[in-house]
Formats: C-alpha cells, sequence, structure tokens
C-alpha cells in the first residue's frame, strides 16, 4: 500500500493537554480545541498524546525513563499504565464529541508487528476511523521503559509517509536561544540540529524539546514536513494542519 493522500500525523503536547506542574491536571479547554479544529480539517488523521502530568508525574516517581531500567516495584509501572489510560480515556471521550471517531492502540497490538499494524491502520483509516496513540510503560529485556510518544509519532511516520506531521508544543515554535526567549525559527535547517540546546522541564522523562527535535530530523528524513506549533493558537494549529509555512517552526521534509 502507497502513501495516503493528505493523511496527518498530530502529537498532542503533554504540556498542552494537561497541567505539568501539577499531577494529574488535565487541561479540558486546550483538549477539547485541538478536537474542534481537529474536525474542522478534511484530512485523514492519526493522533498520538503525551503522558503530561498523568504519565509523566508517575513515571518519575519510579525512575523510569526511555532506556530499559528494572523496577523493584512494580505496582508503580501498573500505576503508570493506570495513568495513561485514564488520560486517553479524557482524549477519546473530546475527539469523540466533535465526530472523530477515534479508535485507541496500545503498544501491546503493535510494537512487535509494524508490517500487520500498517495493513490495520489503512483499513481504520479508509473507514473515516481516527487512530489513537499514547506514550506508554512496556516491558523490555532487563525491566520496563517510556516508550514516548515522540517515539511513536517517527515509528508511524515512517511506516504511513504522511503528508506532515504536527508537534502541539506550550510555546510558538522553537526559539533560537537556549533561555527560551528571543525570536522563534521559522525554519529549522536540519544541518544545525545537533547544535541545538534547549531548556528541559524536570518533569519530562522521555527527552524534552531537545529530543523532540533530533526525532523532527529524522522525520524530515523521510521526507516529510515537520512542524511545531503551539497548541494553545487554534489558527496556528489549523494553518499547520493545512501545510502553512511561516507559522511555529517548520523543520521541511528531505526530498
Amino acid at each position: 500500500m502507497g502513501r495516503i493522500e493528505e493523511l496527518i500525523v498530530i502529537k498532542f503536547g503533554g504540556s498542552v493537554i494537561t497541567d505539568k506542574s501539577r499531577p494529574l491536571s488535565l487541561n479540558l479547554g486546550a483538549l477539547d480545541s485541538l478536537s474542534k479544529i481537529l474536525s474542522m480539517h478534511h484530512s485523514r488523521k492519526v493522533i498520538v498524546h503525551g503522558g503530561g502530568s498523568f504519565g509523566h508525574y508517575y513515571a518519575k516517581l519510579a525512575g523510569l525513563n526511555t532506556r530499559c531500567k528494572s523496577v523493584e516495584d512494580v505496582n508503580q509501572v501498573a500505576v503508570i499504565r493506570k495513568s495513561m489510560l485514564e488520560l486517553n480515556t479524557y482524549v477519546i471521550k473530546s475527539l469523540s464529541s466533535y465526530g472523530l471517531n477515534p479508535y485507541t492502540i496500545t503498544p501491546f497490538y503493535w510494537s512487535k508487528n509494524l508490517n500487520s499494524l500498517k495493513s490495520f491502520l489503512h483499513k481504520l483509516l479508509s473507514q473515516n476511523i481516527c487512530p489513537v496513540f499514547f506514550g506508554d510503560v512496556i516491558p523490555c529485556t532487563k525491566g520496563f521503559k517510556i516508550l514516548s510518544g515522540d517515539d511513536i509519532s517517527y515509528s508511524l511516520c515512517r511506516l504511513l509517509k504522511p503528508s506532515r506531521m504536527i508537534f502541539c508544543i506550550s510555546v510558538d515554535g522553537i526559539f533560537s536561544s537556549s533561555k527560551m526567549e528571543g525570536p522563534i525559527v521559522r525554519e529549522l535547517d536540519p544541518k544545525i540540529v545537533k547544535s541545538i540546546v534547549a531548556k528541559e522541564s524536570f518533569l519530562d522523562v522521555t527527552g524534552g524539546i531537545a529530543r523532540k527535535i533530533k526525532i523532527a530530523y529524522k522525520i524530515s528524513k523521510l521526507g516529510v514536513d515537520v512542524f511545531f506549533v503551539n497548541g494553545f493558537k487554534p489558527d496556528d494549529f489549523l494553518k499547520a494542519l493545512n501545510g502553512e509555512y511561516g507559522v511555529g517552526t517548520c523543520m521541511r521534509g528531505i526530498r
């Protein structure tokens, strides 16, 4: 199967749909705003959402990140998963309320068989169903690790070759300064990715904005345009959905 026309992968950042400064705090207004804008755009969509103050909070307490680590108290793993399922329920409810027909797919069903996932996703998308993924805690050789929403986004882009990938973040784009101030970089040159140093959030266990930029570079090498836009600004999000350059930060696909 080839490229699905006008397919867009969107990552709802945890810093947008939750309040990362307060554990288990949903930002329903922001979530509903994203869902509303998506419902206004005629394209096929695959959604990924982060953990924010739900999964990230408990992963931090358990000392887990994207590297495989042993866990003394496996109840911590169960709690991380429970919190992510809780957040996913809110996301699904919001998407459903705007007629987007969401369908959650967890790592259990796809992490070992990407070819099977590709066929499955094409079937869902052809029926106007919106697949939804989320960052999760999964078993690994020596214990458990966090499978981040950003890594899932890359896997989906590699699998589906969408028209574009959009990261909805809590700021207007990528700043030229590591102090998160000054002008926004409108066009991010893939050649300077390694030199970028970004401010990290204490609560973020999956690498923050710097890792997102590196993953964006990997996605751009697939020939996919990548946008970083402010998820709190509906107009910017809609422009990114339309593929308009000059909004947020864009890393153009290398073709």
